[in-house]
Parts: C-alpha cells; sequence; structure tokens
C-alpha cells in the first residue's frame, strides 16, 4: 500500500474515533468547558477592566510625563552628573503608580456614586410600581376600553366558558369577550401566581447568595487583575510577541500583529465612543424628564442610557418598556415621553453621536445593522454589542486584501475611481 495512501487512512480513522468520542461525551465536554471559563472569569473581567480603562491610564501617564520632565529637563547645579538608570526607572515607576492611582479613584467613585445616586431611587421606583399595580391596571382598564370605542369595528377574543366534561354533547362553548376584559383577567391570574413564584425562589436563597457571593468576588479579582494588567502591560506583550515570534513563521506573525493592531484600534474606539455617548445621553434624559416632570425620571434614565450602548436598535429596546410604564401611570405622559425621546435620539444621532463617537469603527450603516442582527441572533445582547466591532475588523481587513489584490493588478478600486474621477 502507497505510504501517503496509508497515512490518509489512518488520520481518517483518528479522526472519526475522536469525532464519536467527543460526540458521546459532548455534555461533559461542555460542561468542562463552561467550568474553565467560570473559573477564568476574573481573568477575563480583568482584560475588559484594563482595556476600557487603557486609554484614561495613557492619557494620565502623558500629563504626569510633562511636569516630570520639565522639571527634570535642565540639571540644576546641585545636579552636576545625569541622571542614573536607575532614577530613570524610579521616575517611570512614579508615573505609573501616580497614573494607575489616579484612573483607578476616578473608576471606583464613579461607580460609588453611580451606586448611591441610582440604587435607592431605583428601589424606591420599583416599591412604587409594586403598591401602585392595582391603580395601574384600572387605568389601563380605561385606556383599552376608550380604545375599543374609538375603534369603527367589534374587537373581541373568544373564551371557553365550560370544560368539555362539564357540557353534555362534549363540545365546548364559547363566549366573546373584549380585549380589556381579556387583559384584566391575564393580570389578575398573575397578581395571584406572583406570591407563589417568590415563595418558590425561597428555598433556592442559599444558592442564590452564593452566586452573588461568588459573583462579587470574581469581579473584585477582576480589578485586582486589571492593576496588575495595565502596570505591566508593555512586559506582557512584549512576552506575548517573544514567544509568538518563537514559535510561529514570520508572515504569519506579521498578519496576526496586524489583525491586533486594527482590532485593538476599531475595540478600543468602538467602546469608549458608546460609553461616553450613553452617558450623556442618559444624564440628558434624566434632566429633560425632570424639567417635563415625568414619572420614574431616574429609573428610565439608567434604562435609556444602558440600552442606548447598542448601536441602531438600542433607543428603541429602552424606550418600549419605559413608554409602556408611563402608559400604565398616565397616557398623555407617555406620549409625550415618546416625542420627547424621539427629539433626543435625533439630537444624539446628528449632533452627539459624530462628535463623541464619529466614525470609530469605519462600517457602513448596512452592515453595522447586518452585524447587530446576526450578533444578537447568536449570542443575544452580548453579540449585539461585540458583533459591530467584530464586523468591522473583518471589513477593514477584506477592504485591505481587497486594494492589495487590485494594486498588484494595477488596478484603482471603485471608491477610488469615484474619488478621482
Amino acid at each position: 500500500m502507497d505510504k501517503k495512501l496509508f497515512k490518509s487512512i489512518l488520520f481518517i480513522i483518528a479522526y472519526s474515533v475522536l469525532l464519536v468520542a467527543v460526540l458521546i461525551n459532548i455534555e461533559w465536554i461542555i460542561n468542562t468547558i463552561g467550568w474553565f471559563l467560570a473559573m477564568l472569569s476574573p481573568i477575563f473581567i480583568g482584560f475588559a477592566t484594563a482595556f476600557i480603562l487603557n486609554r484614561p491610564y495613557t492619557f494620565f501617564l502623558n500629563l504626569y510625563s510633562k511636569p516630570i520632565k520639565r522639571k527634570n529637563a535642565k540639571p540644576s547645579k546641585k545636579q552636576t552628573k545625569p541622571r542614573t538608570e536607575k532614577a530613570e526607572l524610579r521616575i517611570k515607576n512614579l508615573k505609573k503608580a501616580l497614573s494607575l492611582l489616579t484612573v483607578y479613584i476616578l473608576f471606583l467613585a464613579m461607580i460609588a456614586l453611580l451606586l448611591w445616586l441610582v440604587i435607592p431611587e431605583i428601589t424606591n421606583s420599583i416599591s412604587q410600581i409594586s403598591s401602585n399595580i392595582e391603580d395601574y391596571i384600572k387605568n389601563l382598564n380605561k385606556l383599552l376600553a376608550d380604545f375599543e370605542e374609538w375603534l369603527p369595528f367589534e374587537f373581541s377574543l373568544t373564551e371557553p366558558i365550560l370544560t368539555p366534561e362539564e357540557t353534555p354533547d362534549g363540545t365546548t362553548p364559547e363566549t366573546k369577550i373584549s380585549i380589556s376584559q381579556f387583559l384584566t383577567q391575564k393580570l389578575t391570574e398573575l397578581t395571584t401566581v406572583l406570591p407563589n413564584i417568590v415563595s418558590g425562589i425561597l428555598p433556592d436563597l442559599f444558592h442564590i447568595t452564593k452566586s452573588v457571593a461568588s459573583s462579587v468576588m470574581n469581579i473584585l479579582l477582576g480589578l485586582i487583575m486589571s492593576v496588575y494588567m495595565l502596570a505591566s502591560k508593555e512586559s506582557l506583550l512584549r512576552q506575548c510577541r517573544n514567544f509568538f515570534d518563537a514559535f510561529a513563521p514570520k508572515k504569519i506573525a506579521k498578519k496576526t500583529y496586524e489583525i491586533i493592531a486594527i482590532s485593538s484600534d476599531v475595540f478600543s474606539n468602538f467602546v469608549n465612543g458608546r460609553l461616553y455617548d450613553a452617558l450623556i445621553i442618559g444624564m440628558l434624559s434624566f434632566v429633560g424628564m425632570s424639567i417635563f416632570n415625568f414619572q420614574y425620571a431616574l429609573l428610565i434614565s439608567v434604562v435609556v442610557a444602558v440600552t442606548n450602548v447598542i448601536p441602531v436598535f438600542g433607543p428603541f429596546i429602552g424606550a418600549i418598556p419605559s413608554i409602556v410604564l408611563l402608559l400604565l401611570v398616565d397616557p398623555m405622559q407617555a406620549v409625550w415621553f415618546t416625542v420627547f425621546i424621539i427629539v433626543l435620539q435625533q439630537i444624539d444621532g446628528n449632533l452627539i453621536g459624530p462628535k463623541v463617537v464619529g466614525d470609530s469603527i469605519g462600517l457602513p450603516a448596512w452592515w453595522v445593522m447586518v452585524s447587530i442582527l446576526i450578533g444578537g441572533g447568536i449570542l443575544g445582547v452580548f453579540g449585539m454589542l461585540a458583533g459591530v466591532p467584530t464586523f468591522a475588523v473583518i471589513y477593514k481587513l477584506i477592504k485591505q486584501t481587497i486594494s492589495e489584490r487590485l494594486a498588484k493588478k494595477g488596478l484603482a478600486s471603485a471608491e477610488e475611481s469615484v474619488n478621482n474621477g
């Protein structure tokens, strides 16, 4: 038998055995991967925190470098000898320590301020909603009844009134009920079921508390790891680069560094831009809602700010539940809030967004929507966030490859032809 053919057959047999073994133990493999990723969650949290704080850290590092450079630009009369490497290292470490201290004090102070301001208000809003739920149901019923009277045709649902066992002929007679009656019945059923749901959760309180404590511990460990990552990012990058250079072919290493540079730039611009934009929109929403005396201003503003991180669809995701909540309180408030949020999003899309975010990812609007839909379909809300910068990196790499291939053939891209034409 040919040696090459024998190797191919052996490879196919080994691959088939491995595939069968994976399929048989797929549940165990998935659980093991999940356990492994959960164990590494502090590293992921630390990397994400360090990635977000990298730009502020670099800003303060450059800021603190200026006065130190000016102070040591000209040697004084007492300082006749130039600074030694040891002194340079001490100054460098001092700048890094001051920058880290400043960034994390501001970061933790911002989180503490947000929690101190937001959590009591949100708790108060939720308790107020739960205590006024009966009034909200009455308002909703009145609104639906008025809506049904306004309709030029009859809009009703059918509801069985007897079970087949209770009827002589085995049929189920039905009666027509209005949509307001139907919703009232379902909401009443929900209010009776809620205590049972709460009592069912109570036995799992220990596991819930344990999970919360574990999450808090992972967040704290992640914050500590992020400090080390930022403080030693140059050495970590150098070690990774040396490792990759030692084991990867030169062309692959060069292309990998290029992809990493593009990805870092795109993700950094996207994350920072969206966070700043969401913060500004949340503050404007709270100020505007407070001026117009809308109910639950802080709660709704937090929802609007958080969902505004998601491009295109985020404002709608945050506005819909907010409108429904205000609709229960006062229909006219819901109408005016709808107008307010549309105006706010127009200001964001045409004024704030271009200034704060700009064309930070270089992805056309059509591909932004496609990336959000695909990312959301695969990974939900996280996919909607990560899909846009991921597609932007792929788009830039494909565009760069096409330009290089066209240049080799002596052809210009259609975009360049239009610009030059």
